[in-house]
C-alpha cells in the first residue's frame, strides 16, 4: 500500500508541476526537462544532408534547445566583410610594380582590413571572393596590370588573380582615340586558413596616376567570406 502511495504522489508531482529536473531540484521554468549534467543518446536516427540544409537544433544562452532554420543561422555568423577604397590619386612611375594601398574603409565588420599597410588578414578559415578595381586617371598607351596576392602563414606569397592587357590607342583622321577602357578588375574565389594574408597589386610599362575619390566609385576593393 506504501508503495502504490509513494507512486501516487510522484506521478501527481509531475502532472502538477509538468516539469522534470534531472540532477537539479529546480527545472528552469522555460523547459519541461532540465539536464544539470552530460546528456547521452545512446540511440538516434542519422540526419541526412537535406535536412540539415533546412533546419538544426541550437542552444540559446540560457541552455534552452531550440529548431531553427539554417539560412537563418548562417545569416547570423559573424562573417568577413570588408570595402576599402582609393581617396586620393596614386602615382604609378614607368615600368613600376608595386603594392596598391587602399587607403580608406566603408566598412570593415571584424576589423581584418589594415588600411596602413593594404593587407586583408583572414581571422578564421574559410572560401573569400576577393574583388578589385583600378582606374587611371588618364590614360597612355602601354600595360597596366591589377593583381591580386595571397601570402600564406609560412609567408609564402602567390599571385592569384590578374587583369593585365596593353592599353591601345588609334588614329583617326590625324587625331589619337583611345580603345582601351581606363579600368582594370579582378574577381576571384580564394581558400584561406586563419592568419593568411591578400593584398594588392599593380604594374605599369607608363608613367600614370590611378584615380582616386571620397565616394569609392573609382578604385576599391571587397572581400566577403562566402563559407
Amino acid at each position: 500500500m506504501r508503495k502504490i502511495l509513494l507512486l501516487f504522489f510522484v506521478m501527481y508531482n509531475m502532472l502538477v508541476f509538468s516539469q522534470v529536473g534531472v540532477g537539479t531540484t529546480e527545472p528552469h521554468p522555460d523547459a519541461m526537462l532540465d539536464i544539470n549534467g552530460a546528456l547521452r543518446i545512446r540511440s538516434y536516427g542519422e540526419g541526412s544532408d537535406n535536412s540539415a540544409k533546412d533546419s538544426i537544433a541550437v542552444l540559446d544562452g540560457r541552455g534552452i534547445v531550440h529548431r531553427i532554420a539554417t539560412k537563418k543561422l548562417l545569416a547570423n555568423m559573424d562573417k568577413s566583410l570588408v570595402k576599402a577604397k582609393i581617396t586620393s590619386n596614386y602615382s604609378i612611375g614607368i615600368l613600376s610594380s608595386l603594392p596598391i594601398v587602399f587607403d580608406d574603409e566603408e566598412f570593415d565588420i571584424k576589423n581584418e582590413f589594415n588600411t596602413t599597410t593594404g593587407y586583408f588578414t583572414a581571422e578564421s578559415e574559410g572560401i573569400y571572393r576577393v574583388t578589385a578595381q583600378i582606374k587611371t586617371s588618364t590614360l597612355s598607351v602601354g600595360t597596366l596590370a591589377l593583381r591580386v596576392y595571397q601570402t600564406s602563414n609560412s609567408n609564402v606569397t602567390t599571385l592569384i588573380a590578374e587583369e593585365n592587357y596593353a592599353n591601345i590607342s588609334v588614329s583617326v583622321l590625324g587625331i589619337g582615340v583611345n580603345v582601351s577602357p581606363p579600368t582594370r578588375s579582378v574577381t576571384t574565389l580564394v581558400q584561406m586558413a586563419a592568419g593568411e594574408r591578400i593584398s594588392f597589386g599593380a604594374y605599369s610599362a607608363v608613367a600614370l596616376n590611378l584615380l582616386g575619390s571620397n565616394g569609392g566609385v573609382n578604385s576599391f576593393c571587397t572581400i566577403e567570406q562566402v563559407r
